[in-house]
């Protein structure tokens, strides 16, 4: 951490989709002074972090409110990303193959492409299936434990003191930290669950775990194995866990239903998407905000059935119309700036 080009490098990269904001802007206005002031920060372990702003947002997908936190750019959030990018070899060295959301090339598509290869090619062991959720994740995971956690993997007792004085409040969503140390505080839970005996494939989400056998009784087993070793962690599981047979219903699982013949869409999420289809076909001009928002919520339609939805709800508005909509947009901005 403790080289100019190296932080340099880091700032640019934390920058990425934020250069509209006015104090990323100052930053990079003056890329080789802050540079040196992180620098000088770092090597006289003067980082002090800033206390964050509270936001609370509504997350439509789990239908529930969040509490984010919010840091400045500089310095809070560089140090995130100068600590991740050092952390990240390190703790994806022994991370669970299936352990997927918020890691580089193990988002929500490789939860989904494995679960429905599961049910759909490998009957015989997704026979039954078990999913489960770890009970208020962020809020419950104990920063000692965190610390007793990197101390298995990262000797440097400065890079440690640093890091615990960031989540010394606890983990909290909106850290690009967080995310990377609640993933690998679950890693000796995923080894445990897939060691056990009758279980084929484990797939976990962040903190959501869908898992995989052939046996019925193996896998209440490994529930309950699996909230004793939580708890030793400071963690338990909701209470609204359940084992069942894929044949008789379908596995719920990152806004789909996945069964033996097709993948569905989850029916609120639809139930969304076509209120704003209708919406939308009702206006002479979309909003460029609208398109690009349906145009995300169609891009979910790849992965399951959608036929009927597109010829009764999506070809009306038209996709190329909205495609149109946001590169228009994109063309006027680039003329203007």
């Amino acid at each position: 951490m403790l080289s100019r080009d190296f932080i340099r490098e880091t700032i640019l990269l934390a920058s990425r989709r934020k250069r509209k904001r006015r104090s990323v802007r100052r930053v990079l206005a003056n890329l080789d002074g802050y540079t040196e002031k992180l620098l000088a920060m770092l090597k006289t372990n003067s980082f002090t972090p800033s206390q964050p702003k509270i936001k609370q947002v509504y997350d439509s997908s789990s239908r529930k409110w969040r509490e984010i936190k919010v840091v400045p750019f500089f310095p809070d959030s560089c140090v995130h990303w100068l600590c991740v990018r050092v952390m990240q070899p390190v703790l994806m060295r022994g991370m669970h193959h299936w352990s997927c959301a918020s890691i580089p090339g193990r988002g929500g598509t490789r939860a989904i492409k494995q679960i429905a290869k599961m049910v759909q090619q490998r009957p015989k062991d997704s026979k039954y299936a078990a999913q489960c959720d770890v009970r208020k994740f962020y809020d419950s995971i104990p920063p000692d434990g965190v610390r007793k956690a990197l101390e298995r993997r990262i000797k440097d007792r400065r890079f440690l003191d640093l890091v615990m004085s960031i989540i010394k409040d606890g983990l909290a969503i909106g850290y690009y930290i967080c995310q990377w140390l609640a993933n690998y505080y679950l890693e000796t839970a995923d080894r445990l669950v897939c060691d056990r005996k009758g279980v084929t494939c484990c797939v976990r989400y962040m903190d959501n775990y869908t898992i995989f056998g052939r046996s019925k009784r193996e896998l209440h087993k490994t529930l309950r194995v699996l909230n004793a070793h939580l708890q030793t962690l400071g963690l338990t599981l909701k209470g609204d866990w359940a084992v069942f047979p894929v044949s008789k219903r379908k596995v719920d699982a990152i806004g789909y239903r996945f069964g033996r013949k097709c993948v569905l869409l989850r029916k609120h999420t639809c139930l969304r998407m076509v209120r704003q289809l209708r919406r939308a076909r009702k206006k002479r001009r979309i909003s460029t905000k609208t398109a690009r928002a349906l145009v995300a919520r169609i891009g979910r339609l790849n992965v399951c059935a959608s036929k009927t939805l597109f010829e009764k709800y999506i070809q009306p508005v038209g996709l190329e119309r909205l495609k149109g909509v946001i590169r228009n947009e994109g063309t006027r901005r680039c003329q203007a700036g």
